[in-house]
């Protein structure tokens, strides 16, 4: 191997000369099943369906492997050596295991958490020693003169101070949300969804209804990617506030999980609009039009103040009770250079798989790739369609498009757009399909600036900005 290797590395990182040497063993007898049918989501379900199997059985008739194509894409979610070899042995394939890490020894032993006293599972880091900072009361002890842990809450504190922000208690928003009570709000409980790095709940204030994100780590996320998350969405929202960002109440950092707590949007996600969740009506397409437009507002503001979201995606944009459309999830946004054309590279892919450039991939980080993420969002709300669905021919929806501009293919513009939608007007929807398309071309020098993307949907939507600013004054 050109490079070294550990238990750490990403699987995206390997060379091609390793990922073709575990083919060999792999691919003979389609051994790479056994791997696929042991990873994981992090709620626990199966990652890959059949369908995914029989797309990466097809592979053999292309001269492709399939192994390569299985290790490839879920080296895109930062799957890990450790992770890869832990499942070659446990199927029994020693050798291609050997052949990353000669070493037995491949996870570190359990986390005891020392508030607890039991052991935890080393990938939850909810324990009090994970999180460091946001630990549970104890009863008073001597401690050392200067405790790491006392030093660290008091910077996070004095981070915060003077963002005009209420700092809450732990207790007080276990309080105003039922205890986190985890039934969904339809259903008498507190839950609205799952946000980045968390899950939010409804809470009140004064009276006043708020949304409570209670940050938890994911599978593969360390304690310390957790803190970044809390600082990076609480500094974001302290620098940046416009119509169409969703505005913070205030956070609390003194228990056992980090809390952000935001004015509640009583529209919820534009994703779950779209989906006509609980029984809500179809968005109208003017409706649409001023969504794509007012998200479009908010993403220029991040991008003219030098800031790269990360994760645009209809479920990131909120509405409120007059539809109005609000960014949110701030936690892996990046503060970019001056340039808007400068590009950074991270170490860590992060994001949502379905909204990804092709260079978001490789750990590119620009503005560019939120306008790749802007042109799903584009296409969702032309079509309805989630962004992925497994059990349609095509699961990927920005690649749809092939099918419509493909002569070949019985599908048109027409048939793509949400029939649920009363009115549509076909100039109107023929011009943002063309846009969307612009936003997802695969080089990103191709792809229009925000400022291109907002200036031709306003042109579009014109006339229901004009009818939606005479409403709203």
């Amino acid at each position: 191997m050109s490079r070294e290797v550990t238990p750490s590395t990403y699987i995206r990182k390997l060379d091609y000369s390793v990922l073709r040497r575990l083919a060999d063993f792999l691919d003979p007898d389609d051994r790479w099943r056994d791997v696929l049918v042991r990873i994981h989501r992090t709620s626990g379900e199966p990652r890959y369906t059949q369908l995914h199997v029989r797309r990466f059985a097809a592979l053999v008739g292309q001269g492709k492997s399939p192994t390569i194509e299985l290790l490839t894409n879920w080296g895109t979610t930062n799957a890990t050596v450790g992770e890869l070899v832990g499942i070659l042995r446990a199927s029994g394939l020693l050798a291609p295991a050997a052949l990353l890490l000669p070493e037995p020894v491949l996870s570190p032993p359990p986390r005891v958490c020392p508030a607890r006293g039991k052991e935890e599972d080393p990938r939850s880091l909810i324990c009090a020693e994970a999180l460091g900072s946001w630990t549970l009361p104890r009863p008073p002890q001597p401690p050392p003169e200067r405790p790491p842990e006392t030093k660290k809450k008091e910077e996070m504190e004095t981070e915060a101070d003077g963002t005009g922000f209420v700092s809450f208690s732990y207790q007080e928003l276990v309080n105003i949300t039922g205890d986190f009570d985890d039934r969904p709000a339809s259903e008498g409980g507190n839950r609205l969804g799952e946000g980045g790095f968390g899950t939010v709940y409804k809470g009140f204030v004064d009276r006043t209804p708020v949304a409570v994100k209670k940050l938890s780590p994911e599978e593969d996320t360390l304690a310390e990617e957790l803190r970044l998350q809390f600082h990076q969405e609480v500094q974001t929202l302290k620098t940046l506030k416009h119509e169409n960002l969703v505005d913070m109440v205030g956070f609390s950092c003194d228990g056992q999980y980090p809390c952000l707590v935001y004015h509640f949007m009583a529209n919820g996600s534009v994703l779950d609009r779209l989906a006509c969740m609980d029984g809500s009506p179809p968005l109208a397409w003017s409706r649409r039009c001023l969504i794509a437009t007012g998200s479009c507002r908010g993403l220029d503001f991040l991008h003219a103040n030098h800031h790269v979201h990360r994760d645009v995606k209809s479920g990131n944009i909120l509405l409120d009770e007059n539809f109005v459309a609000k960014i949110s999830d701030f936690g892996l946004t990046r503060a970019s250079p001056a340039r808007s054309s400068a590009t950074v590279v991270t170490e860590r892919v992060v994001g949502t798989r379905a909204y990804m450039a092709p260079e978001a991939l490789r750990g590119e980080i620009t503005p560019k790739s939120d306008i790749f993420s802007f042109g799903v969002v584009l296409l969702e709300l032309l079509s309805g369609l989630p962004p992925v669905d497994e059990y349609r021919d095509v699961p990927c929806l920005m690649e749809l498009r092939y099918d419509i501009e493909d002569e070949d293919e019985a599908m048109t513009l027409k048939d793509f757009l949400d029939q649920k939608m009363r009115v549509t007007d076909g100039v109107q929807a023929e011009r943002i399909y063309a846009l969307a398309c612009n936003c997802l071309q695969d080089r990103k020098v191709r792809r229009p600036t925000v400022e291109q993307v907002l200036s031709e949907l306003e042109d579009v939507c014109k006339g229901f900005l004009a009818e939606a600013s005479g409403i709203r004054s």
